[in-house]
């Protein structure tokens, strides 16, 4: 096959895919997902929007086993401000106050306060 006649065939499949493309547009389905697809792009995050190289406020969670004196309690929790998940189980093995949670943890959780 020539250059000529491929550049032709690749005309050809671009016109039938802008066909299939209008032809999609112009069906239900088509429009439905174009309208939520425009309006997804005018909503907007509400709030700060943090980078990774933010400190954010992280939530970490032992259980009482963990400490001596916590075995008549569910377990302890703290809150810190750090860039990673380790960084702030390294900040929280610094930290002297933890809350005393009510209600059983099973392991160690380190996870965002506020999730993005």
């Amino acid at each position: 096959m020539n250059p000529a006649d491929k550049k032709q065939k690749a005309q050809k499949q671009l016109k039938i895919d802008q066909l299939e493309d209008i032809l999609w547009c112009s069906t239900p389905l088509g429009k439905f997902l174009s309208s939520i697809k425009e309006n997804t792009e005018k909503i907007s995050r509400i709030g700060p929007v943090i980078t990774k190289d933010e400190k954010r406020s992280w939530v970490v969670r032992i259980p009482s086993a963990f400490v001596f004196t916590g075995s008549k309690t569910g377990g302890f929790q703290t809150i810190v401000q750090a860039k990673t998940q380790d960084e702030a189980w390294e900040e929280a093995s610094k930290c002297d106050e933890w809350e005393i949670l009510d209600f059983f943890i099973s392991h160690m959780k380190v996870f965002p306060k506020d999730p993005l």
